[in-house]
């Protein structure tokens, strides 16, 4: 735990907390690029990212993940977009998963825009792991909402908030790609519909 890092504070998450277990968080999450239904998993321990993730929380990943898309799917009608910044460009240094409900595609975009990083795929966490342990680099995550398939680009020249920002450009709604900058009373309102209608799936 870190006391000055915002997600190791449950009170700074506080009404935007949908669920939680022993590992992680589930949080809708300020700067609603879709309308609602955008959530991010926060593990309780305090790690950089995701690629540090230590069993118990490993074996528990993946199946949170799945009941968390599946009642994204349920309420908003699609599979969520999953990505992570791994250690790039965060706004806070902890790590997290976005999941957001969207038909949006990210890969041709990255590929685009860095084509010169190694870009592989995983289908596991342990295998995100694994590989962070041997290369502790950087890198950008996502999987695409019809995909099984986790990709992973190495060590890119990526500015901050790289998969916020082009996942707002590609949905149209570039005004959203910073949540900071984003128009507080409809992210207010989006947050709190979010946990409303996510809640009643983890009772």
């Amino acid at each position: 735990m870190n006391k000055k890092c915002d997600f190791c504070d449950r009170n700074e998450l506080g009404e935007r907390i949908i669920a939680e277990d022993d590992y992680f968080y589930i949080v809708a999450t300020f700067g609603q690029i879709s309308d609602g239904g955008y959530v991010i998993i926060i593990p309780k321990t305090h790690i950089p990212c995701m690629g540090q993730l230590k069993k118990p929380e490993l074996y528990n990943i993946a199946p949170l993940l799945n009941r968390v898309s599946g009642a994204i799917t349920a309420e908003y009608g699609y599979a969520p977009l999953i990505f992570e910044h791994g250690i790039i460009g965060q706004s806070i240094k902890h790590a997290h998963i976005h999941l957001v409900p969207t038909k949006c595609s990210l890969t041709l975009r990255i590929y685009r825009d860095f084509p010169n990083s190694k870009i592989n795929g995983v289908r596991e966490w342990r295998e995100l792991v694994n590989m962070y342990s041997a290369h502790p680099e950087p890198y950008l995550l996502w999987r695409e909402y019809s995909s099984e398939i986790m990709s992973i680009c190495h060590n890119p020249p990526a500015p901050a908030q790289y998969l916020r920002v082009i996942l707002a450009e590609i949905a149209g709604r570039p005004e959203r790609a910073n949540w900071r900058n984003m128009d507080q009373e409809l992210d207010k309102r989006l947050c709190t519909e979010t946990v409303l209608r996510l809640k009643t799936y983890f009772k």
